[in-house]
């Protein structure tokens, strides 16, 4: 029989092991040493984890060690959102606990090429919307100055020519330059 090891995992991971006698033993690992932490482990052993941003690179590391990882949904686990004794220790430790009853609410691990076409499409919107972001920016500039324009006319690189061609205040000056560089910037990508 293995352990239940919960781990609450962020920059740093702090784990907790519960073996098949009852001992209960605490650990620290920077996730660095996330190697030193799978030299640790048995083909017995069952751990626990919280979805975090860098789950996905933990999991990788340590799949092949053990008998099963279970990703936690925390959504769907509240005990430890919900906890009066926040700490990691305490987390680790009830991560470890529901594990060991079965109890774990999991959460389905999409394969690492849809989580990276995923995060493309998610930096793709960022950037439209900071252009977005951007061009209402300089509208709001031009508008202060007394200088009223139309949405399409920053479309090409003419239009945003011409957006440094209007007599405007210094200070607006150099917030369009940056703008305008900014937006062409992202046209090019």
């Amino acid at each position: 029989m293995g352990r239940y090891i919960g781990v609450d995992l962020h920059k740093n991971m702090v784990c907790f092991l519960e073996g098949e006698s009852g001992e209960k033993v605490f650990e620290k690992y920077k996730l660095e040493d996330v190697e030193m932490f799978r030299q640790t482990l048995t083909p017995d052993d069952e751990v626990g984890v919280e979805t975090t941003t860098n789950t996905r690179f933990f999991v990788s590391k340590i799949r092949d060690r053990v008998k099963a990882v279970r990703v936690i949904n925390p959504l769907q686990f509240k005990v430890i959102s919900q906890s009066a004794k926040k700490t990691d220790r305490n987390d680790s430790e009830l991560i470890a606990i529901f594990l060991s009853k079965g109890m774990l609410p999991e959460v389905r691990m999409k394969d690492e090429n849809y989580s990276e076409l995923e995060s493309l499409a998610g930096t793709r919107d960022k950037l439209v919307k900071l252009k977005t972001s951007l061009k209402n920016k300089i509208h709001n500039i031009l508008g202060a100055q007394g200088i009223i324009t139309k949405r399409e006319f920053m479309s090409s690189d003419k239009g945003l020519n011409k957006v440094l061609s209007y007599s405007v205040s210094n200070v607006a000056r150099l917030e369009l330059e940056v703008i305008v560089d900014q937006i062409k910037s992202l046209n090019e990508g």
